[in-house]
């Protein structure tokens, strides 16, 4: 009778070859690897360990798992199954088909009841910041890498007494390092925009001089978007948030810039009194894309232009925009127009590299439905809709791979 052996520890494989194999084709072998069997890999000797946390191993393991463009998804989950809820319970991990295929639970603690937060991904690190809108709001930030559980808590900002602020977080190839980039503002006080690096562990202030003055940044615009090398928010350069504008940031030279927006979308096209509800950008195939759901009525608008623009404006449809070419202005085109039926309201949560919208619909409590909400897939070249059968709201998708990132610092996490 034949029996299964079990397969050799990794320490007793190398122990025969190590003297075989130059030590510089270990790192390379060791650097094509997925994280969990560098991290085996670790316990083999001290050598080894201590090449694999060494900055370079790191940078080195990085680049290897950016060219794999078998990117997958994070999304972020709330505690409950109500649609506002904006508490993550866990984070899973999805393929490009949006099987989970790991969960990343939240330690207990990490977020407090009424934490209002935003998160973002970049080369292995999410970042997690507090937007509670009050002046003693400490703002925390954190980065953290679920795949090698590793926290790192951001130091304070130099600018302190703030009521709302945003954030963007990116990675700057040309200096192998991460940027966190805060805006905050203040009524009746000039805009100001800090800068922290991980290599440096520090803030500094950059000046936002423009030609036309940023007033604040929508709620709903609070984390940035991340195309063509640079940060993109939506910002008000007018009272009453009637006009807007893209707010960039180029992180290779540290430069805000602003961007015009399609002509239609600035509001001053629009019937007297009527105004966009939701307008956030996103990334379209690797392009600024701009999106508009649905319309607001103020008490001076002019019913009989609103009756009239709301033939072909629906309160639950949405209009797409996608710059051609980046910062030219006239490359910008209206590509999708996308209605959505039987449904209270809608809100979106991501957009995936390959094109695909991901809403949450908040269904109508009419419809032959047990269903409160239902979370899918759209497909903006064929308006066709995918059921992801999730049984829990999620809040924030954003593309994700593993990383060593922090592996060289940072805490620990447990439980």
């Amino acid at each position: 009778m034949s029996q299964t052996r079990k397969p050799p520890h990794p320490r007793r494989i190398f122990r025969q070859k190590k003297d075989h194999l130059p030590h510089d084709i270990v790192l390379n072998i060791l650097a094509n690897l997925p994280v969990k069997s560098v991290l085996r890999f670790r316990c083999v000797s001290k050598t080894w360990d201590s090449s694999i946390i060494t900055p370079s191993f790191i940078s080195t393991h990085l680049n290897l798992r950016n060219n794999n463009s078998n990117l997958a998804y994070l999304i972020s989950f709330a505690s409950t199954t109500t649609f506002d809820s904006t508490i993550p319970s866990f984070i899973g991990g999805y393929d490009p088909t949006f099987n989970r295929i790991s969960e990343y639970p939240i330690p207990s603690g990490f977020f407090p009841s009424h934490y209002s937060y935003t998160a973002d991904s970049c080369n292995g690190l999410v970042c997690f910041t507090n937007h509670e809108d009050h002046p003693t709001n400490t703002g925390a930030i954190y980065l953290w890498n679920p795949s090698i559980r590793k926290l790192k808590r951001l130091p304070g900002f130099s600018q302190t007494q703030y009521l709302r602020f945003c954030t963007g977080f990116a990675y700057q190839s040309n200096t192998n390092d991460f940027k966190v980039v805060k805006i905050s503002q203040m009524p009746g006080m000039k805009t100001e925009a800090e800068v922290y690096t991980l290599s440096s562990n520090s803030w500094r202030r950059v000046e936002i001089s423009l030609a036309n003055a940023v007033l604040g940044v929508p709620d709903d615009n609070r984390t940035a978007t991340f195309v063509s090398g640079a940060l993109h928010w939506l910002g008000n350069v007018s009272e009453g948030e009637s006009l807007f504008m893209i707010l960039s940031f180029d992180v290779n030279n540290d430069k805000f810039g602003e961007i015009a927006l399609p002509h239609a979308q600035q509001q001053q096209l629009l019937p007297q009194g009527v105004m966009a509800k939701i307008n956030r950008l996103m990334v379209f195939k690797g392009k600024l894309a701009f999106i508009t759901l649905g319309y607001l009525r103020f008490e001076d608008a002019n019913l009989d232009e609103y009756n009239d623009f709301m033939t072909s404006h629906t309160p639950r449809s949405c209009f797409i925009w996608v710059m051609g070419e980046y910062g030219v202005h006239e490359s910008w085109s209206k590509l999708f127009f996308v209605q959505f039926e039987n449904v209270v309201s809608v809100r979106f949560f991501g957009c995936p590299s390959r094109g695909e919208l991901l809403v949450i619909k908040k269904l109508n409590p009419e419809s032959n439905t047990e269903r409160r909400f239902t979370v899918v897939s759209l497909d903006l070249e064929t308006s066709r809709e995918r059921d992801l059968g999730f049984q829990k709201v999620p809040d924030i998708a954003t593309t994700f791979m593993e990383s060593l990132v922090l592996l060289d610092g940072a805490t620990e996490l447990s439980g």
